[in-house]
This record gives structure tokens, C-alpha cells and sequence, in this order.
């Protein structure tokens, strides 16, 4: 892989966000299950109750989670095993803003959540009947410690970061291996992007296809979110392209020809342009060879 120096045009990223699940093993009633059943392992399975089944309250903070965590995986890349994500230099100002507005609006889910607890707890007696045990739940003075939501920031590592205290010819050796894991996960990364770019190149040129039952054309029907995805993938594979890889840019730059100044409507009422778009769609997965 041809160097380049990825620490001056990305950062790694680390998002956790911490909630209470609200799910607890029941032990009685997975006892009762497997005595039914006679099954003659005591792990053959397992009843997890919802304490909070048929409350809104905290699904309302799982919601504000998901697109906390889709947002991230959308705009970034994958780096490591452990959570950390590729963040370009460009698209810090923007992600770090919707981290701050996520974190606000998290932190107001979690607050109202924590008011209404106490009296979440009585409704749940009668929700729950025999499977309620109060000591299940967490106090009202620990609720509130079940969520957390956190951003850390840091440099992407470089081999010659690499600083201990082994002689000379170990040290070059560890900064060889640092250098080679660096480019496979440059290269994962890269292929991430791609893999988006082409699975939705896949789904265009399928929807957008017209099928034929004898001369009277039946267009394929596809959601708005099949324009606007391309739209949203054409801004991000700049963003993300940190090895300014000319293929994954020259097929961005094509699709983007393809559907620049076109809306929903142009697609789904005019068979001539959705036709062209496929066409060119088509074009671009057999040219370029993500």
C-alpha cells in the first residue's frame, strides 16, 4: 500500500453510550419452562422478562440510541475490534456538533426518564402479576447511573509513535508490525466504504428496473430513501476516500453525474430517465471493480 501520512486527515473516534436494558433472567419462571418442556439441560433455555414491558418511556431512549449509533457508523470508518472508528479531519466540526446535540438530547430522555421511575415501578406490579419482584429493580438514587454517554477523541497511531525500551532491532520490528497492521486496517476501512457504495449500486440498478408483461412496462417500486441514500453516499465517499483512492472516486464522480438535480418523481414517472439512470448505474458496477 502506498504510504501516506493518515494521522494529519483522520482521528479515531470512541462513542459509548450506556442504558439500562431493563431485562432480568427469570429464574422461576425459565425453571418452570424446562420442567414443562422435560428438557434434560438446565441451559436448553432461558426466560428474560421485560421490567418495563408495555412502558414507552425507555424506548424512547433505545430509539434516541439507535440513531445515535447509526449516525456514527454512517459517517465514519471501522478501525479496531474495540469500538474505535476512522473520523476524517473534515468531517470532525459537523460529527462533533451531532455528538454534543445527541448528548443533549440523551441527557434530557434520561432526566425525564428518572422522574417518572418511582411511578413506573407501581404500574409495573400490575403488568408484570406473579413475575413482579420488586427487588429486581434499581433504586431511584442508581437509575440514573445506568446511562452515560461519552466521546473520546485521539490521534491515529504511527510506527513511529512506537517508543520502548528493547534494543534497536526489536523496536524496527515493532514498528514494522505496527506499520503493516495500520495498512490492513486502512484497507479495511476502505473497503467499507466501498462495500456501501456497491451494495446500494446493487439495490439502485435492481429497483430501478422496468419489467415487461408483454408490451405494458411495470416500473419496480422503490422508496425515496433509494435517491437520497445515493445522494447522502456520494457527499460521504469523499469524505471518507483517506487514501484519495481514484477508482471509489471516479465511480462517486459518476454516480453523482448520474443523479445530480434529479427528485423522486423524475425516476418514478418518467421511464426515459429511469431507464438512463439505470443504464449508468449498470455502468458503473461493470467498470469499477470495488
Amino acid at each position: 500500500m502506498t504510504r501516506f501520512n493518515i494521522d494529519t486527515c483522520a482521528m479515531l473516534v470512541e462513542v459509548n453510550v450506556r442504558q439500562w436494558t431493563a431485562r432480568k433472567l427469570d429464574r422461576n419462571t425459565t425453571d418452570e419452562v424446562l420442567a414443562t418442556k422435560q428438557a434434560g439441560s438446565k441451559g436448553a433455555a432461558r426466560v428474560n422478562k421485560n421490567l418495563l414491558a408495555g412502558r414507552p418511556e425507555l424506548e424512547t431512549i433505545n430509539q434516541c440510541v439507535g440513531e445515535i449509533r447509526t449516525y456514527v457508523y454512517d459517517v465514519t470508518l471501522p478501525w479496531s475490534d474495540s469500538g474505535l472508528r476512522l473520523l476524517t479531519t473534515s468531517k470532525f466540526m459537523e460529527f462533533n456538533q451531532r455528538m454534543q446535540d445527541y448528548e443533549d438530547k440523551f441527557n434530557a430522555l434520561v432526566d425525564d426518564f428518572v422522574t417518572t421511575y418511582p411511578t413506573l415501578i407501581t404500574a409495573q406490579a400490575m403488568a408484570l402479576g406473579d413475575m413482579f419482584n420488586r427487588t429486581e429493580y434499581p433504586t431511584p438514587d442508581d437509575i440514573k447511573h445506568r446511562f452515560d454517554f461519552r466521546v473520546n477523541y485521539m490521534p491515529v497511531p504511527t510506527s513511529g509513535d512506537f517508543r520502548v525500551d528493547v534494543g534497536n532491532d526489536a523496536q524496527a520490528e515493532l514498528q514494522k508490525k505496527l506499520a503493516k497492521l495500520a495498512d490492513e486496517r486502512i484497507e479495511n476501512a476502505m473497503g467499507d466504504i466501498k462495500t456501501r457504495l456497491k451494495d446500494h449500486l446493487k439495490r439502485m440498478s435492481d429497483r430501478l428496473t422496468v419489467d415487461y408483461t408483454g408490451h405494458k412496462a411495470q416500473p419496480r417500486m422503490f422508496h425515496a430513501s433509494l435517491l437520497d441514500t445515493a445522494q447522502e453516499l456520494c457527499s460521504l465517499a469523499k469524505d471518507l476516500n483517506i487514501t484519495q483512492d481514484k477508482e471509489l472516486e471516479n465511480a462517486r464522480i459518476a454516480l453523482h453525474q448520474a443523479i445530480n438535480g434529479l427528485e423522486v418523481d423524475d425516476l418514478r414517472k418518467d421511464l426515459d430517465t429511469r431507464q438512463a439512470v439505470k443504464k449508468d448505474v449498470d455502468s458503473i458496477l461493470d467498470k469499477f471493480n470495488f
